[in-house]
């Protein structure tokens, strides 16, 4: 039962998710010869039970370190919601996160302790359980289970709480969007298949947004693991662009020009009914 269990688990987490080419770019381009950077625009393919259960195995040695800083260590807090190191990006432990919408408590366990009280958050100091821990917390709002942090963007509604009444969410395209990100809005960075560190996207809650200066700030677990550059207000800020009316996220810092190991964003997401 223990084998069919990681397997179920690890299937969940593996499923492949979008990683088609953006709708300003015509999708037969990919296809044609010379072109750079098509390899970002295939779908990746399906593994088996048994590569799913060697990722899981891998994902779960990668806990026992070197760690970025030690698992579990607080990071930041944001909106009253604290982050905390997941060692390193690629460890996963099998243990999950359940909050008090009210109070904010967390708990951790492979089960809920309270299931009437505490809402599901997610895998524990991942990405996608910090995503909904803010949601819950500061809009009151949380999101059905998700294979990955990419598949977020795929999302059609959001669950008011209590009741867990649906709301619908929209989505803006990063480098099409007609509408800024703002705060409280998750944004979605997409897979990359080849790369360990970005095949299952990454999510982040933007926090502050800056029109003028151009720049976004996101918080956060399980980007770096590093401790936050403002441990009381957000992780990091990174670089919005506007031209032509157009809003574009990079994962490049203000002043810098190069992230040689940020990732691609996809877009951001965000409730309609609320706004």
């Amino acid at each position: 039962m223990l084998f069919a269990a990681l397997v179920g688990l690890v299937s969940l987490i593996s499923r492949p998710s979008f990683a088609e080419a953006p709708p300003s770019i015509d999708p037969a381009a990919q296809h044609l010869p010379h072109t750079d950077g098509a390899d970002l625009m295939v779908r990746p393919s399906n593994v088996g039970p048994l590569e799913r259960l060697s990722r899981l195995r891998a994902a779960r040695r990668a806990c026992d370190g070197p760690c970025v800083t030690p698992f579990g260590s607080r990071l930041g807090v944001s909106g009253g919601v604290e982050a905390r190191s997941n060692c390193v990006s690629t460890c996963l432990r099998l243990d999950f996160s359940y909050v008090d919408p009210e109070s904010g408590e967390i708990r951790v366990g492979k089960t809920s302790p309270d299931p009437q009280r505490l809402e599901y958050a997610g895998v524990t100091y991942q990405c996608v359980e910090y995503a909904r821990r803010w949601w819950i917390r500061n809009l009151g709002l949380t999101f059905g289970d998700v294979p990955t942090a990419a598949d977020i963007f795929g999302l059609e509604e959001g669950l008011k709480l209590p009741g867990r009444t649906p709301v619908p969410l929209g989505r803006s395209l990063n480098g099409a969007a007609k509408r800024a990100p703002r705060r409280g809005d998750l944004v979605i960075y997409a897979p990359d298949p080849g790369d360990d560190e970005w095949r299952f996207g990454h999510v982040a809650v933007v926090v502050d947004v800056d029109l003028d200066q151009g720049w976004v700030a996101l918080a956060e677990e399980n980007y770096d693991n590093r401790p936050w550059r403002d441990p009381t207000a957000y992780a990091r800020r990174i670089r919005l662009f506007t031209v032509g009316g157009r809003f574009t996220l990079m994962d490049v810092q203000p002043g810098a020009i190069r992230n040689p190991e940020g990732g691609r964003i996809a877009g951001w997401v965000y409730p309609l009914t609320t706004r």
